[in-house]
């Protein structure tokens, strides 16, 4: 149970979404129109490769405009998921951060109360199972594990507050709508596809794809119901799809969040509990 409740919390708070409606609760998952990944040669004439480099730079500047800073951040969530074998619902978490430092993460389960307890640093992950007393200590490189998707702790920082991850400056095959402009970029290890709303810029859905493509390895992240907020527009409905042999389905409804306020980060190991 630990393993599936702790990549349950930190896969589906950090991940890549599933479905998105803007304004409506209910979140309806939307298809990309960037379909083909690969880098084409452009026959278009200088001026019109031009344009298009204007209009990707400013697309950038004003996606990236558009991303939240904070010292402190902490949430309330509920949470639902589903895999092959088993589905989980109602379950309560409760989100602390201090930026660039630390990730600490408690969920409850109904009727029980809290079963699991994490701390996540730069370099570490520690996690209590209080079901099975159990506590876990992993490096964040051994963390792979549990969690099954590689990352960085600026990475999931990141998708916690749900700035764009993996975008690069390497944009190509942009698609514009008049509701919704689509595009593709590279980074090192994935190839990164986003749906951004036309009219501010704001993210609406995003695909990581492991470039290698023996690992048949992507997520979907889709956000929905934006608050407006002191620090910017914050996405309170989201669903993640996560593909990797097999698929875990995730919704998370954030129902209080604040900013810049003081915190608390309580976690200690019982001596009864034994460690992996």
């Amino acid at each position: 149970m630990m393993k599936q409740t702790l990549a349950l919390i930190v896969s589906g708070i950090i991940s890549t979404g599933l479905f998105s409606c803007r304004h409506s609760r209910q979140i309806a998952r939307t298809s990309f129109p960037v379909a083909d990944t690969s880098h084409q040669a452009n026959t278009a004439d200088s001026a019109s490769i031009a344009a298009a480099n204007t209009f990707n730079t400013e697309m950038l500047a004003k996606l990236r405009s558009n991303y939240i800073s904070f010292n402190t951040f902490s949430a309330k969530l509920k949470v639902d998921f589903e895999t092959e074998a088993k589905q989980m619902s109602g379950i309560s978490v409760n989100l602390r951060m201090q930026k660039d430092s630390i990730i600490w993460i408690s969920a409850s389960a109904p009727i029980i109360g809290e079963v699991a307890r994490a701390v996540i640093t730069p370099d570490s992950l520690k996690a209590i199972d209080k079901f099975h007393k159990i506590a876990y200590l992993r490096g964040m490189k051994d963390a792979k594990d549990i969690l099954h998707i590689p990352f960085d702790f600026r990475t999931l920082q990141d998708l916690i507050i749900g700035n764009p991850v993996y975008l690069t400056d390497s944009v190509y095959q942009v698609v514009k709508t008049p509701a919704v402009v689509s595009f593709a970029c590279d980074s090192t290890v994935f190839t990164s596809l986003f749906n951004v709303l036309a009219d501010d810029y704001i993210l609406q859905q995003s695909k990581v794809i492991d470039k290698d493509s023996t690992r048949n390895r992507s997520v979907e992240l889709t956000y929905g119901e934006y608050k407006s907020m002191d620090k910017g527009k914050f996405a309170t409905r989201r669903q993640v799809y996560v593909e990797d042999k097999k698929y875990t389905k995730i919704n998370m409804e954030f129902n209080k969040i604040d900013f810049d306020q003081p915190i608390s980060l309580p976690f200690s190991i019982p001596s009864s509990y034994s460690r992996e």
